[in-house]
C-alpha cells in the first residue's frame, strides 16, 4: 500500500463532510451549522479516513 503523507491527508479529509441523504461531498468549516450543498439536508458525517478491509 502507498505511504500516507500528512499534507495529502489534510487536503483530502480536512473539513470534508458527506451528506447522509444524497452522499454529496461538502467542504464546510463548521458542520454543526452547515447544510448539504445539493439537497439542503443538515445531517453530515465526516469523510472516512480508512476503508474496512475484508
Amino acid at each position: 500500500m502507498a505511504e500516507r503523507f500528512k499534507e495529502a491527508d489534510e487536503r483530502i479529509f480536512k473539513d470534508v463532510y458527506i451528506c447522509r441523504k444524497c452522499n454529496a461531498r461538502n467542504k464546510v468549516h463548521d458542520p454543526e451549522d452547515a447544510k448539504c450543498r445539493k439537497c439542503g439536508y443538515d445531517g453530515l458525517r465526516p469523510k472516512n479516513k480508512e476503508f474496512a478491509s475484508e
